[in-house]
């Protein structure tokens, strides 16, 4: 049986799990998530056999900040950067693009091109867990098509003894999933939606109109 735990108190805990190649599950500021080292391709590896999930769909990479991914070999095009200083800390996901050196195990190769989903959520101390443990690699709380757990006793429940911690979060979450976008030639202002959810493509496009 996992523990269940507030991760404000027992952030150094999660870390330590993390950076040993352990899943974890986390509270976001939109739903509840598995977690671990996005550097650590087994551990990685460990989050897709959990949730059955397909290999063919990527997981998200959680950063304290978005000045910390220059530091990985990642970039926000146009008009993505401005996006991210718009709404992150939150609940906005943008494609960033990633360098051949760009040492995460789950950047995404499609026609030739390294790509990353990119995560700076408005949970202070989960901000502080990815400063403490580096990068995480994410995903929902939920076995695949199944909904994703609501609280961190359902998701222990779901996962058991996989997983040694499920933490939790006092700060209010979302609900929705985050709103995944992508940088495309040709799309009105240059940007995709992929997936709209915390934040609505009302604001999006307000934002990019009002600049």
């Amino acid at each position: 049986m996992a523990k269940v735990k507030r991760l404000e108190d027992c952030l150094q805990e999660a870390a330590d799990l993390i950076k040993s190649g352990e899943v974890v599950v986390i509270p976001t500021d939109t739903v509840f998530g598995l977690a671990c080292d996005a550097c650590n391709p087994k551990a990685v590896a460990k989050i897709y056999a959990l949730k059955n999930r397909p290999a063919s769909k990527s997981l998200q990479a959680i950063f304290p900040s978005t000045s910390s991914l220059k530091s990985f070999g990642l970039s926000l095009p146009a008009p993505l950067g401005f996006l991210a200083e718009k709404f992150l800390p939150g609940g906005l996901c943008p494609i960033a693009l990633a360098e051949a050196g760009c040492p995460l195990a789950t950047v995404r190769r499609e026609g030739g091109v390294l790509s990353q989903a990119v995560r700076v959520p408005a949970l202070p101390a989960l901000l502080k867990l990815a400063s403490l443990a580096g990068p995480l690699a994410a995903s929902s709380a939920n076995l695949s098509s199944l909904p994703t757990a609501k609280t961190a006793v359902e998701a222990e429940s779901a996962f058991g003894s996989q997983i040694p911690l499920c933490t939790f979060s006092s700060a209010p979450m979302g609900g929705a999933a985050s709103t995944v976008v992508r940088a495309r030639e040709g799309a009105p202002f240059g940007m995709e939606i992929l997936r709209e959810g915390a934040v609505t493509a009302q604001a999006l496009y307000r934002a990019l109109s009002d600049r």
